[in-house]
């Protein structure tokens, strides 16, 4: 499957990004977005967790991987926010996660809905 690069922008991923990641291979790259919709419920679930329990360290590296995973797709707007998010919980700024995490988590599960209508699965 070829990725279809302006319905993806719709979404704010940048194909043409993504696919550089994947080796420049877009049979490679659409395995990525499917892998990144069939982990993303899970992934959704264990950040609002740690979020709630207050387990800093946990949701730091929950939101790392969030954070390259989004960026290897092309999401390079839910990467940096969680680039910024991971960097404040290793600061301890939980003035900054807890103005910002609502908003990750929202871009992050519009962006599943949104992958999981385009790719059909």
């Amino acid at each position: 499957m070829t990725p279809d690069e302006k319905k993806l922008a719709l979404m704010g991923i940048d194909a043409a990004e993504g696919v550089s990641y994947c080796a420049d291979d877009p049979e490679f790259y659409t395995e990525m977005l499917e892998e990144y919709v069939s982990d993303g419920e899970t992934k959704l679930s264990e950040l609002q967790k740690y979020y709630d329990e207050n387990n800093i360290e946990r949701y730091v590296i929950c939101v790392h991987s969030l954070k390259s995973t989004s960026k290897m797709i092309g999401a390079g707007d839910l990467s940096e926010l969680a680039r910024e998010l991971e960097f404040a919980g290793r600061e301890n700024n939980a003035d900054f996660v807890r103005e910002n995490h609502g908003r990750m988590t929202e871009k992050y599960a519009a962006l599943i809905k949104d992958l999981h209508a385009y790719l059909g699965v």
